[in-house]
Protein backbone atom coordinates (compact mmCIF):
# COMPACT_ATOMS: atom_id res chain seq x y z
CA UNK A 1 0.00 0.00 0.00
CA UNK A 2 2.82 2.21 1.18
CA UNK A 3 4.60 1.25 -2.03
CA UNK A 4 1.91 2.70 -4.14
CA UNK A 5 1.16 5.39 -3.07
CA UNK A 6 4.83 6.49 -3.28
CA UNK A 7 4.66 5.59 -7.15
CA UNK A 8 1.25 7.83 -7.11
CA UNK A 9 3.16 10.94 -5.36
CA UNK A 10 5.85 10.36 -8.03
CA UNK A 11 3.70 9.82 -10.99
CA UNK A 12 1.87 13.56 -9.99
CA UNK A 13 5.20 15.27 -9.20
CA UNK A 14 6.25 14.08 -12.73
CA UNK A 15 2.91 15.18 -14.11
CA UNK A 16 3.23 18.37 -12.38
CA UNK A 17 6.74 19.33 -13.06
CA UNK A 18 5.77 18.27 -17.26
CA UNK A 19 3.31 21.23 -17.41
CA UNK A 20 4.69 24.12 -18.30
CA UNK A 21 3.93 27.29 -16.35
CA UNK A 22 1.88 29.94 -17.65
CA UNK A 23 3.90 32.70 -17.87
CA UNK A 24 3.87 35.97 -15.74
CA UNK A 25 2.64 38.87 -16.41
CA UNK A 26 4.52 41.73 -18.61
CA UNK A 27 5.99 44.98 -16.45
CA UNK A 28 4.39 47.88 -17.52
CA UNK A 29 6.05 49.41 -20.18
CA UNK A 30 7.36 52.88 -18.62
CA UNK A 31 10.38 55.20 -18.73
CA UNK A 32 13.08 56.92 -21.56
CA UNK A 33 13.09 53.35 -23.60
CA UNK A 34 9.28 52.59 -23.66
CA UNK A 35 7.89 52.74 -26.97
CA UNK A 36 4.43 51.63 -28.43
CA UNK A 37 3.64 51.64 -31.93
CA UNK A 38 0.37 51.60 -33.46
CA UNK A 39 -1.61 51.78 -36.67
CA UNK A 40 -2.97 55.24 -38.09
CA UNK A 41 -5.66 55.25 -40.93
CA UNK A 42 -6.31 58.39 -43.00
CA UNK A 43 -8.02 59.51 -45.84
CA UNK A 44 -7.33 62.18 -49.05
CA UNK A 45 -10.01 62.33 -51.44
CA UNK A 46 -11.02 63.97 -54.60
CA UNK A 47 -13.48 64.59 -57.00
CA UNK A 48 -14.02 67.02 -60.28
CA UNK A 49 -14.62 70.26 -59.36
CA UNK A 50 -17.40 70.91 -61.46
CA UNK A 51 -20.17 68.15 -62.83
CA UNK A 52 -22.71 68.64 -65.37
CA UNK A 53 -26.65 67.87 -64.50
CA UNK A 54 -27.69 64.45 -64.40
CA UNK A 55 -23.81 63.42 -65.50
CA UNK A 56 -22.05 59.99 -63.93
CA UNK A 57 -18.88 61.33 -61.93
CA UNK A 58 -16.79 59.82 -59.37
CA UNK A 59 -15.01 60.19 -56.00
CA UNK A 60 -11.76 58.48 -55.41
CA UNK A 61 -10.52 58.15 -51.97
CA UNK A 62 -7.07 56.78 -50.80
CA UNK A 63 -6.73 55.10 -47.37
CA UNK A 64 -3.57 54.32 -45.65
CA UNK A 65 -1.92 52.87 -42.84
CA UNK A 66 0.97 55.12 -41.44
CA UNK A 67 2.88 53.78 -38.30
CA UNK A 68 3.70 56.06 -35.32
CA UNK A 69 5.91 55.61 -32.58
CA UNK A 70 5.74 57.35 -29.35
CA UNK A 71 7.10 57.01 -26.35
CA UNK A 72 10.54 57.74 -24.67
CA UNK A 73 12.45 60.44 -24.93
CA UNK A 74 10.83 61.47 -28.33
CA UNK A 75 8.72 63.18 -29.84
CA UNK A 76 5.56 60.82 -31.82
CA UNK A 77 7.31 59.78 -35.07
CA UNK A 78 6.16 57.83 -37.97
CA UNK A 79 7.49 54.51 -37.86
CA UNK A 80 6.32 51.02 -39.19
CA UNK A 81 3.70 49.92 -37.39
CA UNK A 82 1.18 46.89 -36.93
CA UNK A 83 -1.50 46.17 -39.68
CA UNK A 84 -4.87 48.05 -38.50
CA UNK A 85 -7.94 46.23 -37.34
CA UNK A 86 -10.81 45.81 -39.77
CA UNK A 87 -11.42 49.36 -41.56
CA UNK A 88 -14.55 50.26 -43.43
CA UNK A 89 -14.43 53.06 -45.65
CA UNK A 90 -18.15 55.27 -46.45
CA UNK A 91 -19.20 57.41 -49.13
CA UNK A 92 -21.72 59.47 -48.29
CA UNK A 93 -23.34 62.13 -50.46
CA UNK A 94 -25.03 65.20 -49.02
CA UNK A 95 -27.98 65.00 -51.14
CA UNK A 96 -30.03 62.11 -51.53
CA UNK A 97 -30.18 63.68 -55.11
CA UNK A 98 -26.54 62.97 -55.84
CA UNK A 99 -27.68 58.94 -56.45
CA UNK A 100 -25.57 55.76 -56.28
CA UNK A 101 -24.19 54.38 -59.14
CA UNK A 102 -21.28 51.71 -58.35
CA UNK A 103 -18.52 51.21 -56.95
CA UNK A 104 -14.42 49.81 -58.05
CA UNK A 105 -11.56 48.91 -55.78
CA UNK A 106 -8.78 50.71 -57.58
CA UNK A 107 -5.64 49.29 -55.47
CA UNK A 108 -5.78 47.04 -52.35
CA UNK A 109 -7.99 43.56 -51.90
CA UNK A 110 -10.77 43.30 -54.12
CA UNK A 111 -13.01 43.43 -51.23
CA UNK A 112 -17.07 44.33 -53.15
CA UNK A 113 -19.00 47.64 -51.52
CA UNK A 114 -22.71 47.95 -50.36
CA UNK A 115 -25.18 50.38 -49.43
CA UNK A 116 -24.00 52.45 -46.86
CA UNK A 117 -25.07 55.71 -44.76
CA UNK A 118 -27.70 58.16 -46.46
CA UNK A 119 -27.97 56.56 -49.49
CA UNK A 120 -24.31 56.16 -49.71
CA UNK A 121 -21.82 54.11 -50.68
CA UNK A 122 -18.95 51.64 -48.29
CA UNK A 123 -16.53 49.16 -48.34
CA UNK A 124 -15.12 46.52 -45.77
CA UNK A 125 -11.59 46.54 -46.71
CA UNK A 126 -10.35 44.48 -43.88
CA UNK A 127 -7.09 44.97 -42.38
CA UNK A 128 -4.74 47.33 -43.72
CA UNK A 129 -1.50 46.58 -43.72
CA UNK A 130 1.35 49.27 -42.09
CA UNK A 131 2.87 51.40 -45.12
CA UNK A 132 -0.16 49.95 -47.35
CA UNK A 133 -2.48 52.66 -49.34
CA UNK A 134 -6.01 51.12 -50.99
CA UNK A 135 -7.36 53.38 -53.39
CA UNK A 136 -11.40 53.11 -53.87
CA UNK A 137 -13.92 54.70 -56.67
CA UNK A 138 -17.61 55.15 -56.33
CA UNK A 139 -19.65 56.19 -59.23
CA UNK A 140 -22.65 58.37 -58.65
CA UNK A 141 -25.00 60.82 -61.14
CA UNK A 142 -25.16 64.29 -60.20
CA UNK A 143 -28.23 65.91 -58.91
CA UNK A 144 -30.41 67.70 -62.10
CA UNK A 145 -30.43 71.29 -59.93
CA UNK A 146 -27.72 73.32 -60.52
CA UNK A 147 -25.84 74.82 -56.91
CA UNK A 148 -22.69 73.51 -54.72
CA UNK A 149 -23.12 70.29 -53.05
CA UNK A 150 -21.04 68.16 -50.35
CA UNK A 151 -19.80 64.48 -50.36
CA UNK A 152 -18.47 62.92 -47.52
CA UNK A 153 -15.68 60.27 -47.01
CA UNK A 154 -15.39 58.76 -44.03
CA UNK A 155 -13.24 55.67 -42.37
CA UNK A 156 -13.98 53.84 -39.48
CA UNK A 157 -11.48 52.23 -36.97
CA UNK A 158 -14.32 49.00 -36.46
CA UNK A 159 -13.79 47.46 -33.09
CA UNK A 160 -14.80 43.74 -33.27
CA UNK A 161 -14.21 41.25 -32.88
CA UNK A 162 -10.57 42.44 -32.49
CA UNK A 163 -10.37 45.58 -30.68
CA UNK A 164 -7.37 48.04 -31.60
CA UNK A 165 -6.33 51.34 -31.28
CA UNK A 166 -5.76 54.41 -33.77
CA UNK A 167 -3.05 56.87 -33.29
CA UNK A 168 -4.86 59.71 -34.11
CA UNK A 169 -8.92 59.50 -35.52
CA UNK A 170 -8.56 63.42 -36.40
CA UNK A 171 -7.53 62.27 -40.11
CA UNK A 172 -10.57 60.28 -40.67
CA UNK A 173 -12.55 61.78 -42.52
CA UNK A 174 -12.98 64.48 -45.68
CA UNK A 175 -15.52 66.44 -46.73
CA UNK A 176 -15.80 67.25 -50.96
CA UNK A 177 -17.15 70.47 -52.33
CA UNK A 178 -18.42 70.75 -56.03
CA UNK A 179 -20.18 72.42 -58.44
CA UNK A 180 -23.39 71.39 -60.75
CA UNK A 181 -23.49 73.49 -63.49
Amino acid sequence: MMRRLGLLLAAVLITVAAVPATPAAAAPCTGVRCYHVYADISVVAWTAPVVSPGAMHTYTAQVTNTGWRTGGLSAPVPWPGPASGVVYVGFEPGTPADERVGCHVDVGPQYGCFGGYNNGLAFDVGSIPSGATYQLSVFFRAPQAPGTYTFLVWIYPFQSPAPWTEYDPSNNSVTLTYQVA
